[in-house]
Order: C-alpha cells, then sequence, then structure tokens
C-alpha cells in the first residue's frame, strides 16, 4: 500500500506541476519539438550542401588534373612542351560499376574503367587506349544469361594500345593498334587493323561496315566484320530504328559465330534515353563445350538517364531470355549500371 501511495504522488507531480497549465505544457512542447526539426533540417540540408560542394570539388579537380596530365602525354608524343603550344584536350575516363542480378539467385558485380586519350598535337592521328571493359572484346549475342560458353569466354579483363588513325575519305577510315591484352589468362602482344565504310542510302537509311583483324602473339587471329544499318523514324533524328549484325572468326574454332541485334531507340530531353532491344545469337559450326548452334535469344529494355550532375548516370536493363544452356527455359534478369565521366567527353 505505501508503494501505490507513492505511486500516486508522484503521478500527481509530475502531470500538475505548481504554477503550470496543461496547455502551456502543450504549447512548450510543440515549441521545442519545432524548433529541434528545425534544428535537424538546417543541419541536414548542411550536410547535403557540403556533401554535394565536396562532390562537385572533387569532381572537378579530377578533371582538372587528368586534363593537365593528358596535356603533358600530348606533349611527350609532339614538339608542344609549353601550355601554348598544347591544344584543346578531349581525353576522357569512364567509371562503370554493373550490378547483375540472374532468375536462380546469380548476383554479379562487375567494376570497370575505359580511359581515351587524345593527342591532338599529333593532328589527332594517334590516341592511347586503356580499357577494362568487355564493349571491346564480347561479341553481339553472347551477353545472353546463360549463353556464354567456353570457346568465347570473356577472360579479356584489360587492354592498352596506342591507336594510329587515318580517315583516307570522309566515309571511311582505317585505324591501326598495338597494344598488350590479358587474354586466355595470358598477357599478349596484339596488334589490330580496323576499317570502316559508312554511306547514306535512300529513305532515310544510314549504313557502316566494318572490319576489324586482331593477330595475338599467343592466341593467333581473331576477325569480325560487323553490319550496322539505322533509320530515323517520323523525321525525328533522336528516334531510329537499328540493325546490327557481327560474324566472328579467331584461330583453333570452327566456322563462326553469328550475333543479331535489332531494337528502336529514342530520347527524351538532354538526359534520358530508352531503348528496346533484341538479340539473338549462332554457331554455323559445333565446337568443343557446344552442344547447340543456336545459343538463344533475349528481349530486353535498357532506360539510361543522366541525373544529379552532367557526369554522373545511371542504367536499368530488365530483360528475359531463352538460352540454350539453360534448355530454352525462360530466364529473367536485371542490370543495374552507375557510370561516372571525367575530362571532356
Amino acid at each position: 500500500m505505501p508503494r501505490i501511495i507513492y505511486v500516486l504522488m508522484l503521478s500527481v507531480l509530475l502531470v500538475v506541476p505548481a504554477g503550470y497549465s496543461h496547455a502551456e505544457d502543450a504549447n512548450d512542447a510543440k515549441e521545442e519539438d519545432a524548433g529541434e526539426e528545425l534544428g535537424l533540417v538546417d543541419k541536414a540540408s548542411g550536410y547535403v550542401q557540403s556533401s554535394t560542394a565536396y562532390i562537385d570539388d572533387a569532381q572537378g579537380r579530377a578533371t582538372a588534373g587528368f586534363g593537365a596530365f593528358m596535356t603533358q602525354v600530348d606533349g611527350f608524343f609532339s614538339d608542344a612542351t609549353t601550355n601554348q603550344g598544347a591544344l584543346d584536350n578531349d581525353s576522357w575516363a569512364r567509371i562503370r560499376l554493373d550490378t547483375q542480378l540472374i532468375e536462380g539467385g546469380t548476383f554479379e558485380i562487375d567494376p570497370s574503367v575505359k580511359i581515351r586519350v587524345s593527342l591532338p598535337n599529333t593532328e589527332r592521328r594517334f590516341k592511347l587506349l586503356l580499357s577494362t571493359e568487355d564493349d571491346d572484346t564480347s561479341l553481339v549475342g553472347e551477353n545472353i544469361p546463360g549463353a556464354q560458353v567456353s570457346s568465347v569466354s570473356n577472360n579479356q579483363n584489360a587492354s592498352a594500345a596506342i591507336r594510329f588513325i587515318r580517315s583516307a575519305r570522309s566515309n571511311g577510315n582505317a585505324d591501326v593498334d598495338i597494344g598488350v591484352r590479358q587474354r586466355d589468362g595470358d598477357v599478349q602482344y596484339f596488334g589490330r587493323v580496323s576499317l570502316g565504310y559508312r554511306t547514306k542510302l535512300k529513305r532515310r537509311w544510314d549504313f557502316s561496315a566494318s572490319n576489324s583483324y586482331w593477330h595475338y602473339n599467343k592466341s593467333g587471329f581473331e576477325n569480325r566484320l560487323s553490319f550496322d544499318f539505322r533509320r530515323v523514324l517520323y523525321y525525328k533524328e533522336d528516334f531510329f530504328f537499328r540493325s546490327f549484325t557481327e560474324f566472328n572468326w579467331r584461330k583453333g574454332r570452327k566456322g563462326a559465330i553469328a550475333g543479331q541485334t535489332v531494337g528502336i531507340y529514342t530520347q527524351f530531353g538532354e538526359n534520358r534515353s530508352l531503348a528496346l532491344e533484341a538479340a539473338a545469337s549462332y554457331h554455323t559450326a559445333l565446337n568443343e563445350g557446344i552442344d547447340d548452334r543456336y545459343r538463344g535469344h533475349e528481349f530486353r529494355i535498357r532506360w539510361r538517364h543522366n541525373i544529379w550532375r552532367p557526369w554522373f548516370f545511371y542504367e536499368v536493363w530488365p530483360s528475359v531470355s531463352w538460352p540454350s544452356d539453360n534448355d530454352y527455359e525462360r530466364l529473367y534478369s536485371l542490370l543495374f549500371r552507375l557510370e561516372m565521366t571525367i575530362g571532356n567527353r
């Protein structure tokens, strides 16, 4: 009983303190809460602004430092030893982080870097290239989930090369690369010759073709032949249809790999773009590890958005495929990409 009385007395003292009313308590509490909320909002806004300013400053310093270093590299290959002799440099670096989730629990994270160094003081005839991306080595149609096979394994992790550019005509070009690439588990020297041709056809069609020939000191040759057709739709330059076909041959493999991609591409304003694509792959001959010539097909949506800053992008690729390695059963996958650029791209 004494304990109960003590609790009741304490409750009365807390609820009805001398000289104050319930309304005054409520008003004071509201004012204190409002002040705390405003303080938290101000602090959060300050943190966001300071963080954004710090990121902008870091990216700006990285771009300035990258540009200065590229100008020095350009001067090494030319007589531009002073700032007056240095021309505007459009070199750039791209950093990507790809995260892919495939139905069944497969989860992959793939960071990559690509650097392209322009050398304007060499009359723009030379470029330096450094890349860990797969786009220079992967095959059209072979990115279908589950369709990768040992004969076209993506173990070409990095490459560095110097490129000699020779544009003989406005509708043709010839490039020569000499460099080093990690391929088939070995670091190899390679040479590459690429010929390209482009022209305008009737009914708003654009056509381009290219052939690239590599020779590696250990793996031997590889050749790729591609054809690209584009047509503007409804007289809008940012809305077009594209068909891209590629054939690939390499030493030690019978026949060729044929890849086909068709799609519709459009852009919304300056910051957003959308693509609807279908891709397929076919082997003209059976090789070790390949039981089906038709490797499968895939339908995907690609959404790209430039947000927050001009140098920051994200992409989302939902897709559904029917790969041969999965007995042509339906397979869902999702790729999410973050991309940041440094330089004057």
